[in-house]
């Protein structure tokens, strides 16, 4: 019974066929290639913040005020002790002198009050009606300064000229004694000289202790105190005080310390303190930022400059699999040695199984990281990017796996280099730079190491066929090549001329030449199963087509396609090399057997189909040169007194052929490919099948005596073949 439920307008559903729609939307949901991206994307960014946050989050403390430590708090990374340095440049402003400026007005006013106060003597004293106490009373009333009963009682009894002279003399000293400057804390020391100078005037000791007190009450500071010099050298002096650094291992508090306020600031300050999340969350928020940055920045160069690789999702997981992968190894061998690192591995993984280029992106990405998860010093990523970069330019062209043994040795070497030069940038000691330089060397050996061994594993596991394994299947002691050259030598024969044609071919082109010599050496293995049937095979006159009607003729001919994909299938050959076996006659007509079935049978209608190869037509440049080196091989090999003009207009109007037949409109060959490819296969075709020189009878003659005598000498006929 089907299960209903109630909807909310009242009705029943059926939520059986509810669950049948949704089921299938989820299914097209994750099967879309955006989808799938989209989540590639997010787990590579998660498992990149995840591995740089947890590498860069230093051991924490928890530490109380006035507890003794127990152990020896040490820093994780460098950093700047902020407090320290803090501490350093506030005693090196409280060191500097205030500043101060010499105001003269300051001393014009105080020679201006001394010429006041002696004019009021002159005014009062002028008063002659007045009494001398009343006189004094007065003066006090308008002098504002405190001068004794005694002075006043000697300035209104001194003549006029005792009193120009008084003036004189006191302002003269005042203005030697403020000249010099007078600050508030000195303003005693320059009353000590007032004294000591009308002390050495010759002058009536009346007259000198009137001057001094007058200048001793008269006289202030003229020095004023300038706070933007001051505050300007302060900050100079604070900027000349260098950071206080923290370097990785270093003892911060020693153990058995009793734990201050200042302790506990600092531990703060440098993200240690246990209790303090906000530096944690600082800390997952710039990996993030970062993080995201190097992700979609790795996206879009791969997007940009190779769309083929971006919208091929196994490819995609293939370099987000290498990088994580490289990093967690990264992470386990750090401890050892920070220049250990192995990134050229996962950089020349990349390079080899998918391309140079895109490697060069994802080295990049790589290298960051590590910088961030090796305490954000970034002499660490100059030598691991350096090592992955050398990496990448051995193995652009990789012919043998040796060849990563050596990519190796040059980044070891490489490595070496730049560690001791960075070191002696640092003014490190010979003795520290034996100790780190070697690490470089192991590092490329390590790296070779991880690349050689990983290789199989990824190819197989991704089904990728890289420069290595394509060399691996040229090999003529591999299985299926050795059966064909047993079981079909001619073929074998042919399928080895056709595959240096397909090599020159794809050279001249700028296709992939490995890839078109390796395919063409597979293209026709399918003739093992009836290998007599083929004319190359044939070592006998007889033909056993010529026993056969035209239909079964191309029934086995073409069967050889079929026939191939299933041995190919049997020893597991990779994908691009069966697609050779499948388009390598694309859509052809066999001419000849056609032609045949029209002469014996002019009644009924023959159908054109049943003599063409079931394709598909090339799709790639590659297969489509092995499809015109395949003929123009078989056709120059039956051409009778081969000449180069021959055999160019021979290829040539295969080209033509095929060309009008329409097999050549699914790749992106142009004419002026074409015309290369006939050029290349002209020149190669000529040098194997060139025109014998014909012997004259005597020298024929010759030539079977010794053989018959067995003692015919090559060299009698060298270079005349």
């Amino acid at each position: 019974m089907r299960d209903m439920k109630k909807n909310a307008s009242g009705t029943w559903s059926d939520s059986g066929a509810m669950i049948k729609t949704i089921l299938p939307l989820k299914k097209t949901v994750v099967d879309n290639p955006v989808f799938q991206k989209l989540v590639l994307g997010l787990f590579f960014f998660v498992s990149l913040s995840a591995m740089m946050f947890f590498s860069a989050l230093p051991q924490k403390y928890d530490v109380k005020v006035g507890e003794v430590l127990q152990e020896n708090i040490l820093a994780r990374k460098e950093a700047i002790n902020t407090i320290a340095t803090n501490k350093l440049r506030q005693a090196a402003a409280d060191q500097v002198p205030k500043k101060y400026t010499l105001n003269h007005t300051i001393t014009a006013e105080v020679k201006n009050n001394v010429t006041d106060i002696l004019n009021y003597v002159k005014e009062v004293k002028a008063r002659t009606y007045l009494e001398d106490e009343e006189k004094i009373k007065l003066l006090m009333d308008k002098v504002s300064i405190e001068i004794s009963e005694e002075v006043y009682l000697q300035l209104i009894t001194m003549s006029d000229t005792s009193l120009k002279e008084l003036e004189t003399i006191t302002k003269a000293i005042i203005e030697t004694v403020m000249e010099e400057g007078v600050k508030e804390d000195s303003i005693d020391r320059a009353k000590t000289y007032i004294i000591e100078e009308f002390n050495n005037l010759n002058l009536p000791q009346e007259l000198k202790s009137v001057g001094e007190e007058i200048a001793l009450l008269t006289i202030r500071p003229n020095m004023v105190y300038d706070r933007e010099a001051t505050e300007q050298q302060q900050r100079e002096a604070m900027e000349a005080i260098a950071p206080v650094r923290v370097y990785p291992n270093q003892v911060l508090i020693e153990k058995g310390t009793v734990i201050t306020p200042e302790h506990q600031e600092m531990l703060k300050e440098l993200g240690l303190l246990a209790r303090d999340r906000k530096a944690d969350i600082s800390l997952l928020l710039g990996i993030s930022c970062v993080s995201a940055f190097l992700v979609s920045t790795l996206a879009f160069a791969v997007y940009y400059f190779h769309k083929d690789v971006f919208d091929d999702n196994l490819y995609l997981s293939l370099i987000v699999l290498i990088i994580i992968s490289t990093l967690i190894i990264s992470l386990g061998i750090k401890n050892i040695s920070n220049y250990l690192i192995p990134l050229a591995a996962g950089s020349m993984l990349i390079s080899i199984l998918i391309n140079p280029q895109v490697a060069v992106f994802a080295s990049f990405t790589m290298s960051v990281a590590v910088g961030i998860m090796l305490g954000n010093d970034f002499s660490y990523t100059l030598v691991a990017l350096a090592g992955a970069i050398i990496g990448i330019f051995c193995t652009a062209k990789v012919s043998q796996r040796s060849d990563l043994t050596k990519a190796g040795g040059i980044i070891g070497v490489a490595k070496f280099v730049l560690i001791t030069g960075l070191m002696l940038l640092n003014n490190s000691t010979p003795l520290e730079i034996l100790k780190e330089s070697p690490w470089g060397i192991i590092s490329g050996i390590l790296s070779s190491i991880l690349a050689i061994g990983t290789l199989p594993f990824l190819e197989n596991a991704f089904g990728i066929t890289s420069a290595i394994k394509l060399l691996e299947l040229s090999n003529p002691n591999q299985p299926l090549l050795r059966k064909l050259m047993l079981e079909a030598p001619g073929t074998y024969h042919h399928s080895i001329i056709v595959g240096n044609l397909a090599e020159a071919g794809a050279e001249a082109v700028g296709a992939d030449p490995l890839l078109a010599r390796v395919g063409a050496n597979y293209h026709d293995i399918g003739k093992i199963k009836r290998p007599y049937f083929f004319i190359e095979n044939q070592l006998a006159s007889d033909n056993p087509h010529d026993k056969l009607s035209p239909t079964l003729s191309a029934l086995i001919i073409t069967s050889h396609v079929k026939d191939g994909l299933e041995i190919a299938k049997e020893y597991r050959l990779p994908t691009c090399i069966t697609d050779f076996i499948a388009q390598h006659h694309g859509t052809s007509l066999l001419s000849f057997f056609y032609n045949k079935a029209l002469d014996s049978d002019d009644e009924k209608k023959i159908d054109e189909t049943s003599y063409r190869y079931e394709g598909p037509k090339p799709q790639t440049r590659e297969a489509a040169i092995i499809m015109l080196a395949d003929c123009a091989e078989a056709a120059v090999r039956s051409m009778p007194k081969p000449t180069h003009g021959k055999i160019e207009g021979l290829i040539r109007q295969i080209i033509k052929e095929k060309l009008s037949d329409g097999q050549l409109d699914e790749c992106d060959l142009t004419l002026k490919d074409l015309d290369k490819i006939a050029s290349a296969f002209s020149k190669i075709l000529t040098g194997i099948f060139h025109t014998r020189i014909e012997y004259p009878d005597k020298l024929k003659e010759l030539q079977r005596k010794d053989l018959d005598n067995g003692q015919y000498n090559n060299k009698q006929f060298a270079g005349q073949d």
